[in-house]
């Protein structure tokens, strides 16, 4: 049997997993093979569950709502604990831009499907506006600032580590903020049809990756070195250690308040137009004890 396991750099508990080479061992110990797929962005985890190309991926808590959205079996294995979603929205201290109600009519970079898109529709709902009225525009967090910089955006929905690093360059101020209304997670997903035929293997992977997440958390520079050994075009080691610092490493098992939580960014996402459709999130999406 092989499990197929997906690996982007918005997810860095499975990144720094793939690199560590854990899963593999624990793997063979059953029998079993692994079989990594490194893509660039989390946004795109959803086809590749659609198509069979993978089993288990790991993205922010929006990505799987979108699959829903999409008629995709989405199965919740396990989150990780809730963190400071250190999020904003950042113009260039020289912009005309002086307030988050000016934001209609706007270029917002962003990272689709993550954290970002909860905080966008959060604004957007605060300003009495929907997705209609700003322009999104997909880009990484390395390619952001320089989109801000050249003009060819007007905001940027920042998150960390970049969020820090273009704050410590003082050359953007701050728009708008995450309040902590937003419960940032890191969720672990698959197709609800894969969940039940492999639960055992669907147990290991949480469990290496439990174990993976206790390692970042007591290892940090060894992390942030990894990251940026393997992240072509990263941010400074120090960074990466600053931004793995700050983050609540773990594997936690689904719960009722979590199935609470998707389903009010659910609603907000359809009120804001990022959905077309309501969602219903129900036990019946209940994980598998890490």
């Amino acid at each position: 049997m092989t499990l197929r396991v997906g690996s982007h750099p918005d997810n860095l508990s499975l990144f720094i997993l793939r690199h560590r080479g854990e899963l593999e061992t624990q793997a063979v110990s059953h029998g079993w093979q692994v079989e990594w797929m490194d893509y660039q962005h989390g946004a795109d985890s959803a086809a590749y569950l659609a198509s069979h190309q993978l089993d288990i991926v790991g993205t922010g808590t929006t990505s799987p709502l979108y699959a829903q959205a999409k008629g995709l079996d989405v199965a919740y294995l396990g989150a990780s604990p809730v963190s400071n979603a250190n999020c904003a929205l950042l113009v260039m201290k020289e912009s005309h831009l002086q307030v988050p109600q000016q934001i209609k009519g706007t270029r917002i970079a962003c990272i689709r499907g993550s954290v970002t898109d909860r905080f966008l529709a959060q604004q957007l709902l605060q300003n009495g506006l929907t997705l209609k009225d700003i322009t999104l525009v997909d880009l990484s967090g390395s390619e952001s600032p320089r989109a801000l910089r050249e003009g060819r955006v007007d905001l940027w929905a920042a998150i960390d580590p970049w969020l820090s690093a273009a704050r410590d360059a003082k050359m953007v101020r701050m728009l708008g903020q995450v309040d902590e209304f937003i419960a940032n997670r890191t969720l672990f997903w698959c197709r609800k049809s894969w969940r039940e035929r492999y639960p055992r293997q669907a147990r290991l992977a949480l469990s290496v990756l439990a174990e993976n997440d206790r390692w970042i958390a007591t290892h940090p520079l060894q992390a942030a070195e990894l990251i940026h050994q393997h992240l072509a075009g990263s941010i400074s080691v120090e960074s990466w250690f600053t931004a793995l610092r700050r983050r609540s490493w773990g594997i936690l098992p689904v719960s009722t308040e979590l199935l609470a939580e998707q389903q009010r960014q659910a609603d907000d996402l359809v009120a804001a137009g990022f959905l077309n459709n309501s969602l219903i999130i129900n036990s019946a999406r209940q994980g598998l004890q890490a």
